[in-house]
């Protein structure tokens, strides 16, 4: 009865031991572990030190492991046993970090990847360039400065989709230039507030033809020169009833020169033109 106890001691031992290693402790951390496992009141750390069956240089880098770990505490000089359940829920959770870091890290090299990669991919099977159908822009500076081009190149007509047409000011004196050689302009704006009706009334006095959109929002701002160049971004949510709040976020805005996207947007302008009301 004696020597079967002591193989199932032995065998629950071995188990534990390598579960253990499983988990990555070492060989060192466990041995010290285990010794401190038996000893309720603890140890002095020299005692452990000593007593450990490897060098005082592993022994030394498996204790600052344990404690770093949270298997052990040090108090007074002693070391005690942490509670398993206290360091495996522990460990666990330092697990579960590592990994979201690790997939975060993944899912960021893999977007990477996939944006070097997929062009290749389609420019080979479709015979065209992603760039040839869209150019990004890299912030909303870029877009206001194209915006200024565009407009600058027009001889006929510019439509412009805004809100609040916060952006007037940068592209006021080119607008009035382009006015001068003829350009006509339509604008759709969301005029709701005082400053955004001030701002219409200084939009009128250069002669532009301004009406209320229909919409209580509207997720595409864009400008549209001769029906040959558009610059325009989409908002990627809407909070509330009306416009964005807050933090505003926003798809990275683009420029084009393909008929196709230009036709989309020219069509949805003219169709929300016929449904606005003049703002007198």
């Amino acid at each position: 009865m004696g020597v079967e106890l002591l193989m199932e001691g032995e065998r629950g031992e071995a188990e534990v031991l390598q579960l253990m290693l499983q988990l990555g402790f070492t060989q060192g951390e466990c041995e010290i572990y285990f010794s401190l496992l038996d000893r309720p009141e603890g140890e002095p750390i020299d005692s452990v030190l000593t007593g450990a069956k490897m060098s005082q240089g592993l022994a030394e880098s498996a204790l600052k492991s344990l404690v770093d770990k949270g298997l052990v505490n040090v108090s007074s000089n002693r070391l005690e046993a942490v509670e398993p359940r206290v360091f495996l829920s522990r460990f666990q959770e330092r697990k579960r970090q590592e990994l979201s870091k690790g997939l975060e890290l993944v899912s960021s090299r893999s977007a990477k990847l996939l944006s070097l990669l997929e062009p290749q991919y389609w420019e080979k099977r479709l015979g065209i360039k992603p760039e040839d159908l869209l150019e990004p822009l890299s912030s909303l500076e870029e877009m206001e400065l194209r915006t200024v081009r565009v407009i600058g190149d027009a001889s006929r007509e510019v439509c412009i989709s805004a809100e609040t047409f916060g952006w007037f000011e940068k592209v006021q004196e080119e607008m009035y230039r382009a006015l001068e050689r003829g350009v006509k302009f339509r604008v759709l704006m969301l005029a709701r507030d005082k400053e955004t009706v001030q701002r219409v009334k200084e939009v009128k006095k250069l002669g532009v033809d301004i009406r209320q959109s229909g919409e209580d929002w509207y997720p595409v701002r864009g400008t549209l020169g001769d029906n040959r160049q558009l610059v325009f971004l989409i908002w990627a949510e809407q909070e509330g009833k009306g416009r964005p709040v807050g933090k505003a976020r926003f798809f990275r805005p683009h420029y084009t020169r393909n008929e196709g996207m230009i036709r989309v947007f020219r069509d949805a302008f003219d169709k929300r033109w016929t449904e606005a009301s003049k703002i007198e």
